[in-house]
Protein backbone atom coordinates (compact mmCIF):
# COMPACT_ATOMS: atom_id res chain seq x y z
CA UNK A 1 0.00 0.00 0.00
CA UNK A 2 2.67 2.18 0.48
CA UNK A 3 4.10 1.87 -2.61
CA UNK A 4 0.41 2.45 -4.14
CA UNK A 5 0.83 6.09 -2.42
CA UNK A 6 4.14 7.10 -3.44
CA UNK A 7 3.43 6.21 -7.10
CA UNK A 8 0.06 8.37 -6.75
CA UNK A 9 1.93 11.14 -5.08
CA UNK A 10 4.76 11.19 -7.58
CA UNK A 11 2.78 10.93 -10.53
CA UNK A 12 0.16 13.81 -8.84
CA UNK A 13 3.72 16.34 -7.94
CA UNK A 14 4.54 15.84 -11.72
CA UNK A 15 1.68 16.75 -13.04
CA UNK A 16 1.29 19.58 -10.63
CA UNK A 17 3.98 21.04 -11.78
CA UNK A 18 3.59 21.05 -15.41
CA UNK A 19 4.84 24.18 -17.69
CA UNK A 20 3.10 28.08 -16.64
CA UNK A 21 3.21 30.67 -18.54
CA UNK A 22 5.94 33.14 -17.00
CA UNK A 23 5.18 36.50 -16.05
CA UNK A 24 7.38 37.92 -18.40
CA UNK A 25 6.37 36.03 -21.31
CA UNK A 26 2.35 36.52 -20.16
CA UNK A 27 3.23 40.25 -20.47
CA UNK A 28 4.76 39.46 -23.92
CA UNK A 29 1.61 38.32 -25.20
CA UNK A 30 -0.60 40.91 -23.74
CA UNK A 31 1.93 44.08 -25.45
CA UNK A 32 1.31 42.34 -28.63
CA UNK A 33 -2.40 42.98 -28.27
CA UNK A 34 -3.14 38.95 -27.91
CA UNK A 35 -5.60 37.19 -25.70
CA UNK A 36 -5.19 34.27 -24.21
CA UNK A 37 -8.11 31.93 -25.13
CA UNK A 38 -9.19 31.11 -20.99
CA UNK A 39 -10.54 27.68 -22.00
CA UNK A 40 -6.71 26.57 -22.82
CA UNK A 41 -3.91 24.84 -21.27
CA UNK A 42 -0.53 26.07 -21.36
CA UNK A 43 1.70 23.46 -22.87
CA UNK A 44 4.98 24.98 -23.30
CA UNK A 45 7.06 26.80 -25.29
CA UNK A 46 8.54 30.32 -25.67
CA UNK A 47 9.16 33.52 -27.43
CA UNK A 48 11.67 31.75 -29.91
CA UNK A 49 9.43 28.63 -30.35
CA UNK A 50 5.96 29.90 -29.98
CA UNK A 51 3.32 29.80 -26.96
CA UNK A 52 1.81 26.50 -27.13
CA UNK A 53 -1.86 26.02 -25.47
CA UNK A 54 -4.09 23.33 -25.63
CA UNK A 55 -7.78 22.51 -24.91
CA UNK A 56 -10.61 19.99 -25.79
CA UNK A 57 -12.84 22.55 -27.69
CA UNK A 58 -13.23 22.10 -31.72
CA UNK A 59 -10.36 24.13 -33.41
CA UNK A 60 -13.52 25.74 -35.21
CA UNK A 61 -14.75 27.13 -32.00
CA UNK A 62 -11.33 28.33 -30.82
CA UNK A 63 -10.75 29.98 -34.18
CA UNK A 64 -14.04 31.93 -33.89
CA UNK A 65 -13.28 32.92 -30.69
CA UNK A 66 -9.82 34.56 -31.98
CA UNK A 67 -11.86 36.30 -35.00
CA UNK A 68 -13.93 37.91 -32.75
CA UNK A 69 -11.08 39.26 -30.62
CA UNK A 70 -9.05 40.24 -33.29
CA UNK A 71 -11.64 41.41 -36.18
CA UNK A 72 -8.74 43.70 -37.63
CA UNK A 73 -6.00 40.78 -37.88
CA UNK A 74 -5.47 39.24 -41.06
CA UNK A 75 -5.95 35.25 -41.44
CA UNK A 76 -4.30 33.13 -43.73
CA UNK A 77 -6.77 29.84 -44.44
CA UNK A 78 -5.22 27.43 -47.22
CA UNK A 79 -3.63 24.36 -47.51
CA UNK A 80 -4.80 23.45 -43.88
CA UNK A 81 -3.04 25.45 -42.11
CA UNK A 82 -5.23 28.56 -40.03
CA UNK A 83 -2.99 31.92 -38.68
CA UNK A 84 -4.75 34.61 -37.93
CA UNK A 85 -1.99 37.63 -38.03
CA UNK A 86 -1.36 41.04 -37.16
CA UNK A 87 -1.15 42.79 -40.99
CA UNK A 88 -2.24 43.45 -44.03
CA UNK A 89 -3.29 41.30 -46.46
CA UNK A 90 -0.10 38.85 -47.83
CA UNK A 91 0.71 36.94 -50.59
CA UNK A 92 1.04 33.60 -48.92
CA UNK A 93 1.88 31.70 -45.63
CA UNK A 94 5.46 32.98 -45.51
CA UNK A 95 4.19 36.43 -44.86
CA UNK A 96 1.61 35.52 -42.31
CA UNK A 97 4.30 33.87 -40.66
CA UNK A 98 6.97 37.00 -40.51
CA UNK A 99 4.52 39.03 -38.19
CA UNK A 100 2.75 37.64 -34.64
CA UNK A 101 0.13 35.34 -35.64
CA UNK A 102 -1.78 32.78 -33.90
CA UNK A 103 -2.05 29.31 -35.21
CA UNK A 104 -4.65 27.07 -34.40
CA UNK A 105 -5.02 23.37 -35.35
CA UNK A 106 -5.89 20.19 -34.59
CA UNK A 107 -3.41 17.60 -32.97
CA UNK A 108 -3.76 14.19 -31.55
CA UNK A 109 0.08 14.47 -30.33
CA UNK A 110 -0.68 17.04 -27.67
CA UNK A 111 -1.64 14.74 -24.92
CA UNK A 112 1.50 12.81 -24.89
CA UNK A 113 3.70 15.62 -25.68
CA UNK A 114 1.96 17.57 -22.59
CA UNK A 115 0.57 14.87 -20.56
CA UNK A 116 -2.79 16.11 -20.97
CA UNK A 117 -6.07 14.54 -21.16
CA UNK A 118 -7.04 12.52 -24.22
CA UNK A 119 -9.48 15.42 -25.39
CA UNK A 120 -7.01 17.67 -25.50
CA UNK A 121 -6.11 18.00 -29.15
CA UNK A 122 -6.53 21.35 -30.19
CA UNK A 123 -3.37 23.58 -30.13
CA UNK A 124 -3.02 27.16 -30.32
CA UNK A 125 0.53 28.28 -30.64
CA UNK A 126 1.05 32.13 -30.30
CA UNK A 127 4.19 33.66 -32.13
CA UNK A 128 5.82 36.84 -31.14
CA UNK A 129 7.45 37.47 -34.25
CA UNK A 130 8.39 41.78 -32.97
Amino acid sequence: MNKLFAVVFIIFTVNSYAASLQPLDSKLIEAAGIPVYSKAIFGGGDKKGGFRFATKLPPEEVQEWYRQQLPKWGLYNLYGAWVLYDGAPVKGMAGALSVNHIFIEHNDNLPQWFSLDKNMTTEIIIMIVK
